[in-house]
């Protein structure tokens, strides 16, 4: 099972992600840990919020992500420090869906889900595209090994359109018809065609290594 797939199950392709709600969802899903921690280990919010340091630095790490994510910006230096960030997270986003389950704190985050769902789907492109240059920078956990393919609501995310959009969009009469072939049951797309079709479409920028 992949990584996102522990986590990432309710985000719906054509969700909206909006930079603004990126910061607000950090501070909700922060506050709902400070909260659940205080309950399950009997202790202080407001000491443990300053062992923590406060939602800062894990606003800091979704913006580098949603770069990455949305805006296809790939760094190439540095590469500890941004898989460091990507795990951290991987890891808030998680609890944050914990949190809300064990202890009610209304600390679930979709946009950030959402984030780390496409930053995922995108890597997976990239190690198809880019081969070893993408692998190399990115980081641990989003590394896949090539598949040559994606499914089309993996495209969808990517385009961040409605699956069933892309599906009318692999239609024979569709105008820049998205090519798909068979796989055992499953309706797939060469990565190579995905690109060509993705990078004609308005929400989705191919990525730069930077």
């Amino acid at each position: 099972m992949r990584l996102e797939d522990l986590f990432c199950n309710y985000v719906k392709p054509e969700n909206k992600i909006q930079p603004e709600n990126i910061a607000k969802e950090v501070r909700r899903a922060y506050h709902g840990h400070l909260k659940a921690e205080a309950e399950k280990y009997c202790c202080d919010i407001d000491a443990l919020d300053q062992i923590l340091g406060g939602p800062g630095a894990f606003i800091s790490r979704a913006e580098a992500c949603y770069e990455y994510a949305v805006k296809g910006q790939l760094k190439t230096l540095d590469n500890n420090a941004h898989c460091d960030d990507w795990l951290d997270f991987a890891s808030f986003i998680n609890q944050a869906r914990w949190d809300e389950e064990f202890h009610g704190t209304d600390s679930i985050a979709p946009t950030l889900e959402h984030i780390f769902k496409l930053a995922a789907i995108r890597a997976r492109l990239d190690c198809d595209i880019h081969g070893d240059q993408a692998y190399n920078a990115l980081p641990e956990v989003l590394r896949n090994n090539a598949t040559g393919f994606l499914t089309l609501p993996e495209v969808a995310f990517l385009a961040r359109m409605t699956e069933k959009a892309v599906r009318n969009a692999a239609q024979p009469s569709a105008s820049d018809r998205l090519a798909t072939q068979k796989q055992g049951s499953s309706t797939i797309v060469n990565s190579k065609e995905a690109m060509r079709w993705l990078s004609a479409r308005r929400n989705f920028v191919p990525t730069q290594f930077v």
